[in-house]
């Protein structure tokens, strides 16, 4: 057999090869032509998309190519590569001050699509063309269609990936993709405020008030950004600007919080990046800050920090802010990727550190970080007292109250003895000297030892405790003072209300052997109910269940005892399997009726959310919507505020079809409500819109309507749908082989769309039905006992209520029943 030789791969194979690596998208096709233009210093540029046909445009003002320029991309293949008015000298490639240089996205472009070039320069008069198919010239000569008046040049992309039909079958959807073009736009318009841009969809418009985007020229990254934004995320913002050595970071953060991480956005000399430890540097600090509780709600020009607690239901906020960072060029590498997005650095630690410091001063300026606390040795921070100092506007700012706080400590001399445990400190008053345990605050006299316990345990320090022990007949107690012990006894106030929680002792084997067995290993000493259900595990004993695992059948067979302290139903569960070894036989236990009757609660709810999702699903824009879904109409129409950006968003009427699959209906959305989308003074609005909703599901009505959760129910689903582009496209399709065969008999088939049931209605749905279940001392008769532990086997997921604690717990084996030995039990005494 012949040798294997190595052949240069053919000029044709080559060149595709590269362009189908570089352009993977068409709006990865804009972002390339985008930044020709911002590299030729376009103040203006132009985009027109048309996704059903494959074509694209880009029209800017810049300087424009020259006709010698555009035939060398003529050319074709590899000769028409690498043709770039960016060249720079081999050592000077270090210090790039431009988006690309490597003159391949044009050449890209004409291996995979039509493309029609017409540019003018400024010493020339006229407009000249080029038309590139498949690396060949079509046309070349004066330019027909895009004559240009002035300097400038248009790049117009047709037929794309035409030759590279998987491509195309594997690209998002038009409106996808649309929206992968704003969202480029306006990643760029944020660092190029100066330049003005526009986008519309080629394929309907009409008028040039139907254009998608309009971008002015703006003065600064925060202007443009409230013209993108509206001021509903950028009502209280910190502008930043900091230095250190080479490294600049330019431009602010936000003190309104938001619902996802959408308006974040970082920039490394000028190019947007993606999810990188720059990113994960910022999310750290804000993690460990309270900024996700307490920033700015959106509530409008009278928003102030909340002094209520927030609801653990409600979703933290996300931080917003644009940041621009700049690094000698020779201190990154950008060329990772194609789309150049992904960077190295030389010295990447400095660079974190920069980044992370300036975040911790912004969390420390505005009371977000526990840096603000006045240290005095202290080896833990401690929270800082509140103090009521306003000004003549009614709102304290913190770092006012930090230095009130101050003031008002400083007179009392506090001195460090050992650094990290304790501290001296001297009575100003009485002139006594005492010692002081850092974390617990517990304090001795200096002149006398520290209490030591006769177990040798001191009575503070690491371990917590704040009364000294002692044991006395081999007991261990708590040293209290004769005077509290008095004062507690006397004082009806601390009398428990509640009668001791009957206990068991430990139940021998049946069998005479195992019994006898026990007795030489000795018995275990009296366990409480509590401790099983504190402990959230089963009886450790060798005779008990712990191996055992339960089914939905043992529920369904199981008999009912009694109800146990007025919180626990005890049942008796017999294997009827035949099964051998220490598990098998009956068994003891305890089952949380609070737990129990929630799980029942939340199935019964969220069955009927989803078979209603199910069937709008399956039954298409066509079907009636109040006929799927037993809904609330709201009369009249309940109004919700939403920031202008939501509001454009909601418009999209794959938006509003996800929202109507979970019966929630809007009143029709045609044109926007509040700001213009022309002209600088549409960021000066206020940013927010009013929308009106018609329609909820009845189910979670009752909820919805409570304070603000119909509006955080719409932002969070938004918000979800900005980060995750498939998310409402998920919901707008249907179900692979819904309905499929034999799926109307399975009585569970609800749980095919749970997982697609969005968060916030989840979280609604088990606040329901864990309010509204049976309580810890609700008494319960011996009938209600028995349907609600057959109601609890009929559900799908019996063993946890809707947050996930276990419904039961195994309490003791009793073994198998042994007629010779059998002992009777009077179970209805028990409890």
């Amino acid at each position: 057999m012949d040798e294997p030789t190595i052949v240069p791969l053919p000029v044709v194979t080559r060149t595709k090869l590269r362009s189908t690596q570089i352009l993977t998208s068409l709006s990865q096709i804009v972002s390339e032509l985008l930044q020709n233009s911002l590299d030729a210093g376009a103040r203006q540029i132009d985009i027109g998309v048309d996704c059903e046909e494959w074509i694209c445009w880009v029209r800017d003002d810049g300087s424009g190519m020259s006709k010698g320029g555009m035939d060398i991309l003529g050319k074709g293949l590899e000769a028409g590569r690498y043709g770039t008015s960016k060249a720079y000298a081999p050592d000077s490639l270090d210090d790039l001050s431009t988006f690309g240089f490597r003159g391949e996205a044009l050449a890209s472009c004409a291996d995979i699509c039509c493309l029609e070039i017409a540019s003018r320069t400024a010493r020339s008069r006229q407009t000249w063309s080029i038309i590139v198919k498949g690396s060949k010239t079509l046309y070349d000569g004066p330019a027909i269609r895009w004559r240009r008046e002035s300097p400038g040049t248009t790049v117009c992309i047709r037929d794309a990936f035409y030759n590279l039909p998987v491509r195309r079958l594997s690209h998002p959807v038009p409106a996808r993709t649309l929206d992968a073009i704003r969202r480029e736009i306006a990643a760029f318009a944020l660092v190029f405020p100066h330049v003005s841009f526009t986008l519309e969809n080629t394929h309907t418009v009409k008028d040039e008030k139907d254009m998608l985007l309009r971008i002015p020229k703006t003065t600064s990254m925060l202007t443009t950004f409230r013209h993108l934004y509206g001021r509903a995320l950028a009502q209280h913002v910190d502008e930043i600007d900091e230095t250190s050595g080479e490294l600049r970071l330019e431009g602010f953060i936000s003190l309104d919080g938001a619902h996802s991480k959408a308006s974040q956005f970082l920039y490394v000399n000028r190019h947007p990046i993606t999810f990188c430890e720059l990113h994960h540097a910022i999310e750290s600090r804000f993690a460990s800050s309270s900024f996700a509780k307490h920033a700015l709600d959106e509530a409008g020009e009278t928003s102030l920090r909340s002094t209520t607690r927030r609801s653990p239901r409600k979703a933290e906020k996300k931080p917003v802010y644009v940041l621009k960072l700049t690094v000698p060029s020779q201190q990154i590498d950008n060329c990772l990727e194609p789309a150049k997005a992904a960077v190295h650095f030389r010295n990447k630690g400095s660079v974190v550190s920069f980044l992370s410091s300036t975040i911790q001063a912004f969390l420390a300026r505005h009371g977000f970080s526990p840096s603000n606390v006045v240290d005095r040795g202290s080896p833990a921070p401690r929270k800082r007292r509140k103090y009521d100092f306003e000004d003549d506007s009614g709102y304290a700012e913190p770092e006012t109250i930090s230095r009130q706080v101050s003031r008002e400590l400083s007179p009392l001399p506090l001195y460090t003895r050992e650094k990290t445990e304790e501290l001296v400190w001297t009575d100003p008053l009485s002139g006594q000297i005492y010692v002081v345990d850092a974390r617990t605050g517990n304090s001795y006299r200096q002149s006398e030892p520290p209490p030591v316990a006769s177990d040798g345990v001191t009575p503070f320090g690491r371990q917590g405790r704040t009364l000294s022990r002692q044991k006395a007949g081999g007991v261990e107690k708590s040293a209290m003072p004769e005077w509290i012990q008095e004062a507690l006894e006397a004082n009806d106030i601390y009398t428990v209300a509640e009668n001791k929680i009957p206990f068991l002792t430990h139940i021998p084997a049946l069998d005479p052997d195992a019994a006898e067995q026990t007795h030489h290993h000795g018995c275990h000493a009296p366990t409480k109910f509590a401790d099983y259900l504190r402990t959230g595990q089963p009886y450790a004993d060798a005779t008990a269940a712990s191996s055992r695992r339960f089914q939905k059948s043992d529920l369904r067979n199981a008999q009912v005892i009694n109800q146990v302290d007025c919180k626990f139903i005890a049942c008796l569960i017999d294997d009827s399997s035949g099964a051998e070894g220490p598990a098998a036989g009956r068994t003891v236990i305890l089952i949380d009726q609070h737990a129990a009757d929630e799980r029942v609660r939340v199935e019964r709810f969220l069955k009927e959310l989803c078979l209603g999702y199910l069937a709008n699903v399956a039954a298409g824009e066509d079907e009636d919507e109040g006929s799927l879904f037993r809904l609330r109409e709201l009369s009249p129409p309940v109004p919700i505020l939403l920031s202008r950006h939501e509001e454009r968003r909601l418009r999209d009427p794959a938006i509003r079809r996800a929202f109507r699959c979970w019966g929630v209906h809007f009143v029709d959305i045609t044109e926007p409500t509040c700001g213009a989308e022309s002209g600088v003074d549409a960021g000066s609005t206020s940013g927010y819109s009013q929308v009106f909703v018609r329609c909820i599901p009845e189910v979670v009505g009752d909820k919805l309507l409570l304070d603000d959760e119909l509006r955080d129910f719409v932002k969070g689903f938004l918000a979800k749908a900005e980060t995750d582009p498939s998310f409402a496209q998920q919901r707008c399709t249907a179900l692979d082989g819904y309905p499929a065969e034999g799926d109307e008999d399975d009585e569970f088939r609800w749980l095919r769309a749970l997982r697609r049931c969005p968060q916030q209605l989840l979280d609604l749905v088990n606040s329901k039905a864990c309010r509204g279940a049976i309580m810890f001392n609700d008494t319960l008769t011996h009938t209600q006992c028995e349907n609600l532990v057959e109601n609890l086997s009929q559900t799908a997921f019996p063993f946890q209520c809707a947050h996930g604690r276990p419904s039961l717990v195994p309490l003791i084996n009793l073994g198998k029943e042994d007629a010779r030995h059998r002992r009777v039990c009077r179970w209805s005494s028990f409890g």
